[in-house]
C-alpha cells in the first residue's frame, strides 16, 4: 500500500512557501498551488515530491555511477548493503 503524501502539509512541516518547495522539483508556483488544492500529481511529480522533500536527497548530487552501484548492492550484495545502512545510520546519530 503506497502512503498518500500531502503537498501542504509536506511543505509547511519544511517551513518553505510554495515558490521555493516545488521550484526544487521543476513545479511552477501555480502548478504546485494545484496539487496542493487536490489536483491529481503525476507519478513523477509525487515520485520527485518523495525523494526530494520526505526522503531529503538533493538531486544536483546524484550520479549515475553512483545510483549502478547501489543497484548491484541491492541486487547482488543485499547484506552488505543493509550493513552499510545501519553503519551510515549509527554514524549520523
Amino acid at each position: 500500500m503506497t502512503k498518500t503524501l500531502n503537498p501542504k502539509q509536506i511543505r509547511k512541516q519544511l517551513g518553505l512557501n510554495q515558490q521555493e518547495f516545488w521550484s526544487q522539483i521543476g513545479v511552477t508556483q501555480s502548478g504546485g498551488s494545484r496539487y496542493e488544492s487536490g489536483r491529481a500529481m503525476p507519478k513523477p511529480v509525487r515520485e520527485l515530491l518523495r525523494v526530494v522533500h520526505v526522503e531529503g536527497i538533493d538531486l544536483a548530487t546524484l550520479k549515475r555511477e553512483e545510483i549502478k552501484a547501489l543497484n548491484y548492492l541491492r541486487e547482488q550484495q543485499p547484506h552488505l548493503l543493509e550493513d552499510l545502512i545501519k553503519k551510515s545510520t549509527e554514524t549520523a546519530l
